[in-house]
């Protein structure tokens, strides 16, 4: 992002496009959709998005990218299982707000039609890395060795978005709720010995 202050209605454009992506693809989101959920004036397409759908969809990438992370440096969580499931619990809210509709917006514009372009690629891979370097310092902070808590983070990216496939297919949150538990037995499994029962919380400084 430039840093520049953006209009509300700016923000709320995007905020309903990463919403759209997540739920219809970027593919079957057209800026109609964006306008008539966000309730814009039609000319603030040309105003805010002078470059069309692609820097819609970029935006959209950043957006969903920072929510996520402005709620997970919110985990209060002292075991490594509680960051994981504080994690999923993100995903978990928006699916049943939306009855098992939403999916991750992230995952949408990387099998979208816009993925082979660079500008595109480079923020939704950003935003992955970003996630997962969050989780693992998480992690870290609650006893996982730094190398296991970097895997077992791609390891709960990878597998909540196939979580969020099959509760999509299926109409259900079970496929998620089945990764939560076993993302924790497995994260409260491989904790060091060497910490205590309880180690800081991750969100405190």
């Amino acid at each position: 992002m430039t840093g520049r202050v953006q209009p509300p209605g700016r923000d709320r454009m995007v905020a309903t496009a990463a919403g759209l992506f997540g739920r219809l693809g970027v593919d079957g989101t057209s800026f109609t959709d964006v306008l008539a959920q966000s309730r814009a004036p039609r000319g603030s397409i040309y105003y805010y998005f002078p470059s069309g759908k692609r820097e819609l969809v970029v935006d959209a990438v950043r957006w969903t990218t920072r929510a996520v992370l402005d709620y997970q440096r919110g985990c209060p969580a002292r075991t490594p299982g509680g960051v994981l499931h504080h994690f999923v619990r993100f995903f978990r809210r928006s699916l049943r707000a939306s009855a098992c509709r939403n999916g991750c917006p992230l995952a949408a514009v990387a099998v979208g039609s816009y993925a082979d372009a660079a500008a595109v690629r480079s923020p939704v891979h950003a935003g992955f890395r970003a996630w997962a370097a969050l989780l693992a310092g998480q992690l870290q902070a609650v006893g996982v060795a730094p190398r296991v808590a970097r895997r077992l983070a791609v390891t709960t990216l990878a597998a909540v978005e196939g979580a969020l496939i099959l509760a999509r297919a299926e109409g259900s949150l079970a496929p998620l709720d089945a990764v939560d538990r076993q993302l924790r037995a497995l994260a409260d499994g491989l904790r060091s010995p060497s910490r205590g029962a309880r180690g800081p919380a991750v969100g405190t400084t």
